[in-house]
Order: C-alpha cells, then sequence, then structure tokens
C-alpha cells in the first residue's frame, strides 16, 4: 500500500510493485488526495486502466458541517480546499502552461503537405586538407 501516493516519486512506486511478485493476486493499493496531475497517483486514477479499483470519497459524498467547510476554505484558501476535500488536483496555477496546451503538445501531428526540400538531410561536404603551421617539419 501507497499512502499519499501523489505525493511519491515514479522511481519509489516502480520499487513497490514487486512486493506483490510472490503472490500475484495481491492488490496494490494507493491512498492519496490529488495532488497535481502530472503526479503518478492522479496518471493512473485519469487513466483507462482497468485493472485499478477507483474509490472516491470527498464532501459532496460524505456528510460535513457546511460551517466547518466555510471555516477550511477560508483557512487553507480555493486551491487547497478542493484539492484536499473535493480531490481536484493543481492545475493551471501550479504551472505556467495549462493541461490543454500540454495535450496538444504531446499528440503526433501529421504536416498537411509534404516537407519540402529545406527539411531534407544535409548534404555532407568534404573538407579541404590545410597545412598545420604550428607543425614543425624538422
Amino acid at each position: 500500500m501507497a499512502d499519499e501516493a501523489a505525493r511519491l516519486s515514479p522511481d519509489l512506486i516502480a520499487a513497490l510493485r514487486p512486493m506483490r511478485a510472490r503472490r500475484p493476486e495481491a492488490r496494490f493499493a494507493m491512498l492519496s488526495t490529488a495532488w497535481s496531475r502530472t503526479d503518478p497517483f492522479w496518471m493512473l486514477w485519469d487513466s483507462d486502466d482497468p485493472s485499478w479499483i477507483r474509490l472516491k470519497a470527498t464532501a459532496d459524498t460524505v456528510h460535513y458541517d457546511p460551517e466547518f467547510l466555510e471555516r477550511e476554505r477560508r483557512s487553507l484558501g480555493e486551491d487547497a480546499f478542493k484539492r484536499e476535500y473535493f480531490g481536484v488536483p493543481l492545475g493551471a496555477q501550479a504551472s505556467p502552461f495549462t493541461w490543454e496546451l500540454y495535450e496538444r503538445a504531446t499528440q503526433v501531428h501529421m504536416p498537411l503537405v509534404p516537407p519540402g526540400p529545406a527539411f531534407a538531410p544535409a548534404v555532407q561536404e568534404r573538407g579541404v586538407p590545410i597545412a598545420n603551421p604550428f607543425k614543425s617539419t624538422g
């Protein structure tokens, strides 16, 4: 089990996974509050991988006193409150790049027209030998 999995490095999570090797039926549980849209926990949560069971308990699914929640909102600030009580990971405010921009930038795009000669490999020209003036000929 990995608690606060959103704050763990991908390398640490990878190191935990082999612990199930002797008992493949054992489950690997990751418990966490979402942190960012690029942390290991969120990447698995948001994936289509059917081998993961996703359970969600947020302030809108569990009964909390509304006055308590309002005090928490004022104390934590809007972003931290949404993250801690509603599972909304940090988004554009944590990075100068939006999630939509990241997704667009990482998609493979095919050119609309074939590339012209400017994109051809450079022609390798043979160098002209020049005598070394510092080499002694003695």
